[in-house]
């Protein structure tokens, strides 16, 4: 028999407490969390368990039937030796391509499997124990639905349900798991949360503290040193390390438009003093997505800004994008957020007369062919240029932000930083066999990356570093 270690059974404690109805474990890949939560369904399914509750049916939720096989599996070979009195087996297992289950023969109490989509999950009545399994890895929107088909189900009247949530924060990057591990916790919840300092990331006394299951397993201890060597010398297994090993989750650098480390640069430089017209790169969104840009100077000194619709509201925009309450309100409150009063979808000139309040009348602005139109009926007194995103460009133009961040002299003053950081940590590059890349929307169906600032940033940085002549231009200079 396989023994728990300290943090598990502390885990199982605090989760199986008649004072607690959710709790959570996340820690980094490799230290036991798919054979944890298969103990938890053996005990679920146990007769002799005091979790054990007769005639019910408990879920088993995974991102996907084969993912929920290493649990299901880990319970099956505690269960499966099991027999009644009359020595006939006690416990039915299907174990099909499309349905995984296990049901108790005397009693009729069953444990079903389901996937990553929210519409299985509901209706769940009678239902004792849900065990989640690696919620990071469920499918978007399917993950969201289910967690919400899960939490609502514990508000039924005289609902027993009791919810266990195990799994590492990657590779999820953001969401409602990740706001369960840290965000306020509730009075009935119990979150225990394994994660490493960024910042001593390739330590191995912080690797150790992170990987319990090193003090038990020699193999286990050379390969972590193995990944970190090898993580030393390539950006994308630093990230990879980070995510599974440390359980911070961490893009590639490749996939990245700034890094953790390039925005230490960033931040370490004093921000000098205004000195002429800037430069601005402009996004206009429509719909749900925001209109922002951004002011460089020659000096390097960046600002930024944006305009967000007022319908819905900030509030539901924050619930709808599945950011931690108050995140967008706080930018609001810096006066680097504006919201369009009853508009669904903001008109260029609330930016361009913020731009020209701000900012005064720029030295030259660039934006893209979007909303080409309506920007030229704002009259714009400036030089703007408006050009395709054609792959070459937006290479150049992720280029020049990223040498402008390591090499200097970008600077970002602090009240513009939260905005700016916020849509960078959002924004995704797609990088080709070439050694090109473009900028791409993380969420293009529903538009809830706020990338927005990124986008002109991008575009600012690009024609930053370019003479404006230079620019291709398609539909002349406005004004």
């Amino acid at each position: 028999m396989v023994k728990l270690r300290r943090f598990q059974e502390r885990f199982i404690r605090a989760a199986t407490s008649p004072r607690v109805n959710t709790a959570a474990l996340s820690l980094p890949r490799g230290n036991g969390k798919s054979w944890l939560g298969g103990h938890m369904v053996a005990r679920v399914l146990h007769p002799h368990d005091k979790l054990f509750r007769p005639g019910t049916e408990s879920v088993l939720c995974a991102a996907s039937i084969e993912q929920s096989r290493i649990v299901f599996r880990f319970a099956r070979e505690v269960l499966e030796p099991i027999r009644q009195e009359n020595g006939k087996r006690a416990y039915r297992f299907l174990d099909s391509a499309t349905r995984c289950a296990i049901t108790h023969l005397p009693t009729n109490t069953r444990l079903r499997v389901i996937g990553s989509n929210g519409k299985t999950a509901m209706g769940l009545v009678n239902c004792p124990w849900a065990i989640c399994d690696e919620p990071g890895a469920w499918e978007t929107n399917g993950g969201q639905l289910l967690h919400d088909a899960i939490e609502t189900a514990k508000g039924k009247p005289g609902s027993p349900l009791k919810v266990v949530y195990i799994g590492t924060l990657a590779p999820a990057t953001s969401g409602w798991w990740h706001e369960m591990c840290k965000g306020e916790i509730g009075p009935r919840h119990h979150v225990t949360l394994l994660q490493g300092d960024p910042e001593r990331w390739d330590d191995w006394n912080e690797i150790r503290r992170c990987n319990p299951l090193t003090a038990v397993d020699p193999a286990f201890r050379v390969q972590l040193l193995e990944e970190r060597d090898a993580a030393r010398k390539d950006s994308r297994l630093k990230a990879r390390f980070l995510s599974y090993r440390l359980n911070v989750p961490t893009m590639d650098a490749s996939t990245t438009l700034l890094t953790a480390d390039d925005w230490r640069l960033v931040r370490a430089r004093p921000v000098p003093e205004r000195e002429g017209a800037p430069v601005v790169g402009l996004d206009l969104g429509g719909g749900r997505a925001w209109s922002a840009a951004t002011a460089l100077w020659r000096n390097g000194r960046m600002e930024a800004i944006a305009v967000a619709p007022g319908i819905p509201s900030i509030e539901e925009q924050e619930k709808r994008d599945l950011v931690p309450a108050g995140t967008y309100r706080r930018l609001v409150d810096a006066g680097r957020l504006r919201t369009a009063e009853g508009l669904r979808v903001p008109h260029p000139s609330m930016l361009v007369d913020w731009i020209r309040e701000e900012w005064g009348l720029p030295r030259a602005v660039i934006c893209d062919l979007f909303r080409l139109s309506e920007l030229r009926d704002t009259a714009l007194p400036c030089p703007v240029l408006a050009r395709r995103a054609r792959y070459s460009d937006s290479s150049f133009d992720i280029r020049a932000l990223r040498k402008m961040a390591t090499d200097g002299p970008l600077s970002c003053t602090p009240e513009s930083e939260p905005l700016v950081l916020w849509s960078v940590a959002a924004a995704k590059v797609r990088p080709d066999q070439y050694g090109g890349a473009e900028l791409v929307k993380r969420d293009s169906a529903n538009n809830t990356g706020r990338d927005d600032v990124a986008a002109a940033l991008t575009l600012g940085a690009g024609l930053w570093t370019r003479d404006p002549g230079e620019v291709p231009v398609y539909g002349g200079l406005i004004g």
